[in-house]
Formats: C-alpha cells, structure tokens, sequence
C-alpha cells in the first residue's frame, strides 16, 4: 500500500491566492494518487492519500504570527474549533495502512477538523 500527503489546499483557495502554487503541487499529488490507484490496483496494491489542514508542527508554530497560518484566532473557522496535531494525521495513516481500509483505494482523506466546510 502507498499513502501520499496532498493537502486540502489542493481543494480550497487559500485567502488572496497567497498559496497558489502549493495548492498547484498538492492538486497534482491528489490526482496521482488516484491515477496510481487505477494502475496499481489489479496487482492488489492500494493506494491513497492524506490532506490534511493546518497541523501545529514546531515549524508551523514558531511562523505562525509571521506567515498569519496557525494562529489561535484561525481555529474558530474549523468546526471542530481547533487546529490539527501530527497526531490526527497519524491515525488516518494508520487505518489506511491496516486491514480496515482493504477495500478503500484512490482516496484524498481530508484531516481538516471540517476546515474545508465553511468559508473562510
């Protein structure tokens, strides 16, 4: 099995168009995922994928107020009203790479807290 990480700005447009090419590169990744599907499937291989929304990484965290990306204020927008740890992330790798997922293949799995469901 392969999981790639896309990202939901593969699915959604980023404030001012501020991360156009990011979302280019992950809009790529997504369809990869489901060509690689369609490819590698007969020979029993799945293969899917991950978008996840803002995750409080160190990195993200120590740019948050330079960049406007991670910061408190943002996780009111999420219906879940908080942003992502490595951790949700890790869970859906997990079932993806388990036996619970053996029917599941070309998939894009949003790790967004719903981020991707109300505007901005």
């Amino acid at each position: 099995m392969i999981v790639n990480t896309s990202s939901v700005a593969a699915r959604t447009v980023a404030r001012g168009g501020s991360l156009s090419h990011y979302g280019a590169a992950k809009a790529a990744v997504t369809h990869y995922t489901r060509d690689l599907a369609a490819e590698l499937g007969p020979a029993g291989i799945r293969v899917n994928a991950i978008a996840p929304g803002v995750m409080l990484t160190a990195r993200v965290k120590s740019l948050a107020e330079e960049r406007g990306i991670g910061v408190a204020s943002e996780a009111k927008h999420v219906p879940l009203r908080r942003l992502g740890e490595a951790e949700d992330c890790a869970g859906v790798v997990e079932f993806l790479v388990s036996d619970l997922s053996r029917y599941v293949t070309g998939q894009c799995i949003s790790v967004c807290g719903g981020a991707t469901l109300t505007p901005a």
